[in-house]
């Protein structure tokens, strides 16, 4: 029988914004080059784009990060590239008005989170259906979250539990629709390298 574990010692819930789906900060990084690509897509746009982040930690708090984002289609669908720099441009391109502060929150606590446990959140949403997957070749712990405002729509998120990355591995938004589950957006890690430095 599942567990349910309250987690209201989570304190600290961060705003919207970039930072919410940012789930290592950069000393949690070692010292060498990891690299991390993410492949997004979403209902309204006609190919994927492609997310890649490389973060250099040269120890001593001296870090190099650069991002390159890649995608194709018509203008329009173009109009919102880049959209996941923003809280809010990533909530309206999921087509879901999703608060995304409780799984900030979870990500924090995620040394605390178990396969196979369901968690009460702050505000009462839940994330539940938690199993350990490997996404990338990166330990995670996948599971969904309810947010109990909105019924009609659900994400699924995994979180890195062995490996720093910069965003969460996996993101899922669905919307109910005539009985049945679309997603609207889905942005999965596809590749993990870390390479030490030379000497």
């Amino acid at each position: 029988m599942k567990r349910i574990v309250s987690l209201i010692m989570i304190m600290g819930l961060v705003g919207f914004g970039v930072a919410s789906y940012a789930q290592s900060d950069l000393d949690a990084f070692p010292i060498g080059t990891t690299q991390m690509v993410y492949q997004i897509t979403t209902e309204k746009m006609s190919a994927p784009q492609s997310l890649g982040f490389t973060i250099v930690s040269r120890g001593n708090d001296d870090y190099t990060v650069s991002m390159n984002i890649e995608a194709s289609g018509t203008a329009d669908q173009l109009a919102g590239f880049g959209f996941l720099f923003t809280g809010a441009q990533m909530s309206y391109a999921g087509g879901e008005n999703v608060s995304y502060s409780p799984l900030q929150a979870l990500m924090e606590q995620r040394s605390h989170l178990k396969a196979g446990n369901d968690y009460i959140l702050p505000g009462g949403g839940s994330f539940k259906d938690i199993t350990s997957v490997k996404i990338a070749g990166v330990q995670c712990l996948q599971g969904s979250f309810v947010d109990p405002s909105n019924a009609d729509s659900r994400m699924t998120m995994a979180f890195s539990v062995t490996d720093p990355v910069y965003m969460f591995p996996f993101v899922r938004v669905e919307e109910q629709r005539d009985g049945k589950w679309v997603t609207t957006l889905q942005m999965e890690l596809t590749k993990y390298t870390f390479t030490p430095p030379e000497g």
